[in-house]
């Protein structure tokens, strides 16, 4: 071939191979920046489940006050009625200021802190939501200074007070001191020029780390990060600078309804993109050489093409490499906050019924609605059920010896009938908190099964306490002790929620929970459920579940052997079953 038709060969091909990296930069760069926005985005859900779950332990409080409001006759009771009670919430949470009662004229009325009692919360936020519109859910409200020194800013959330009626009464507000949420935000890898951040829907900073100074309390509406999360009602993605002359940030935001605020995490797209513009210096400078090299020989530029297509290789490798760390941490990531989530609702389903009975017996016997006579049966309800609180903690590890074979029961003779008895002693005040009666039908007949008492009530527990959670207000359970042949049958049946055909067969799967906006309200995702299929079956019995549809109740039907179990030698009596 002659020399302008080797050159001209070559100056194609080398266009040629600068445009493929050209477009492979081009792609690098689209899912460097894309990579970039997922993490942001994980981040951003990470820090609303954190933020959500650091306020979880304040919302139970100020639920249960709501509720203390509903049976006392709201925020105008008198301080003896409120005092102890608020006393009492305070000191049971951690980094929180004070617990505060507003009346519906927006004034306090009651509150940990006397020195704002008479102040009025007309104006804030939570107030003037709640107030137009009652909804039983947590609101955080706008920051405010605290009333004594050092002085700092406090970031309320509140709830409403309903009467029995449903009437609008006033709220109940705790504040929370933001100090530990910013050492941990401090911590986030957002580079040196990225940032956290945590508005207020009313246009406020709650959080802005990392910062040289708390932003605590700024206005947020000229941000144009909170300007997107406001107008797209959803998570999302920015790609823009704050102010005008700062680095372009991507942002990656998070709406949260419980409690309303706007999570965001912005890294800086000049750090993100650091090696890449590395590289493509590398490869201009790579390819100036390679021009230069095809001045030469023809063995030079083919020796030269070798080591080019060789260095591709090398870098898809190590793109490769690169895209399969991130893939793996990623999972990581994932597999850890599902863990972690699955953790904390474990412990919030589980605890939730002993807890529910003490505090139901224990408001009792502090009002003196319980008769002189009956204060010892009280007194003896609250033992055994702080006893079932300390067999719950068990059940955590339980869920291990599941999974791993270890599981074991105490196998006795055990009374049928007074275990039924005893669970609905126990469950009766959270029945009677929701006005819900419960009628048990229970057949003396069936006698004394082999089982273990503890797993047995446990058992029974969780199908009532299922059936009161998904049970509305006034509404009915039924659960019946009856033996069939050579079985005992525990029938528990609600006038509740219901639940759907498609969603019966996994009514027992662990970590399930039906995804249907009137379902989420109640919280759990199914746990106490999946224990009771398997300590039945442990038990050598059944359980099955019926319902005709969402709104139409469901009905548990757990089937138990009726007859002693032999040991290993052929004798009836006391063993372990794994």
């Amino acid at each position: 071939m002659r020399k302008p038709v080797i050159a001209g060969l070559t100056l194609g091909v080398l266009f040629t191979l600068a445009a493929v990296r050209v477009l492979d930069l081009w792609s690098w760069r689209t899912q460097t920046l894309r990579t970039a926005s997922a993490r942001a985005s994980n981040l951003a859900f990470i820090l609303s489940e954190y933020i959500h779950e650091s306020l979880a332990s304040g919302d139970s409080a100020l639920r249960q006050l709501a509720l203390h409001s509903r049976r006392i006759g709201g925020p105008a009771a008198p301080p003896q009625e409120w005092g102890p009670i608020l006393a009492s919430a305070r000191a049971g949470l951690r980094n929180m200021g004070s617990i505060s009662v507003v009346d519906a004229t927006g004034t306090i009325r009651h509150s940990t802190q006397p020195l704002i009692v008479g102040q009025s919360r007309r104006d804030e936020y939570a107030f003037r939501r709640l107030a137009a519109d009652p909804k039983d859910d947590l609101v955080v409200s706008n920051p405010y200074p605290t009333v004594v020194e050092p002085r700092t800013f406090l970031i309320p959330f509140a709830r409403p007070l309903l009467g029995k009626d449903g009437t609008f009464q006033g709220i109940v507000v705790a504040a929370m001191i933001p100090a530990a949420m910013r050492d941990l935000f401090q911590t986030m890898d957002v580079g040196a020029r990225g940032a956290v951040w945590v508005f207020h829907p009313d246009g406020i900073v709650l959080f802005r780390e990392p910062s040289a100074a708390d932003p605590l309390g700024e206005s947020a509406s000229a941000n144009p990060i909170f300007t997107a999360a406001t107008l797209a009602n959803g998570p999302g993605t920015l790609e823009r600078a704050v102010r005008p002359g700062e680095p372009t940030l991507v942002t990656s935001f998070r709406p949260t309804t419980a409690p309303p605020i706007i999570v965001a995490v912005s890294l800086d797209r000049d750090e993100v993109l650091r090696d890449w513009r590395r590289q493509a210096l590398e490869s201009a400078v790579f390819f100036a050489v390679l021009a230069m090299m095809m001045s030469g020989t023809l063995i030079v530029l083919f020796r030269q093409m070798d080591q080019k297509a060789e260095a591709e290789r090398a870098l898809d490798r190590a793109q490769q490499a690169e895209a399969d760390q991130l893939r793996a941490a990623n999972d990581r990531l994932e597999r850890a906050l599902r863990i972690e989530q699955e953790f904390l609702m474990t412990v919030s389903h589980e605890l939730r019924t002993p807890l529910t009975a003490i505090r139901g017996w224990a408001r009792m016997l502090a009002s003196g609605t319980i008769p002189q006579e009956q204060q010892a049966s009280a007194i003896q309800s609250i033992e055994r059920n702080a006893r079932a609180q300390t067999r719950l903690v068990e059940d955590l590890l339980d869920m291990a010896r599941v999974d791993s074979g270890t599981l074991r029961l105490d196998i006795k003779k055990v009374s049928l009938p007074n275990v039924v008895r005893e669970a609905i002693e126990t469950m009766t005040p959270a029945a009677d908190a929701k006005e819900i009666r419960i009628d048990a039908i229970i057949d003396e007949g069936v006698g004394a099964i082999a089982g273990d008492t503890d797993r047995l009530q446990q058992i029974v527990w969780n199908l009532l306490s299922n059936a009161i959670k998904f049970t509305p207000q006034a509404g009915r359970v039924e659960l019946r002790l009856e033996r069939a042949g050579a079985e005992a049958a525990i029938v528990v049946h609600d006038t509740g929620a219901g639940i759907s055909p498609e969603f019966l067969p996994h009514v027992f799967d662990r970590f399930r929970q039906e995804d249907a906006g009137s379902k989420r309200r109640f919280g759990g995702l199914g746990l106490g459920l999946a224990i009771v299929k398997h300590l039945v079956e442990l038990h050598g019995g059944s359980v099955t579940v019926e319902s005709d549809g969402q709104d139409r109740g469901a009905t548990f039907v757990v089937r138990l052997p009726i007859g002693p179990i032999l040991s290993s030698d052929g004798d009836s009596g006391e063993r372990s079953r794994r």
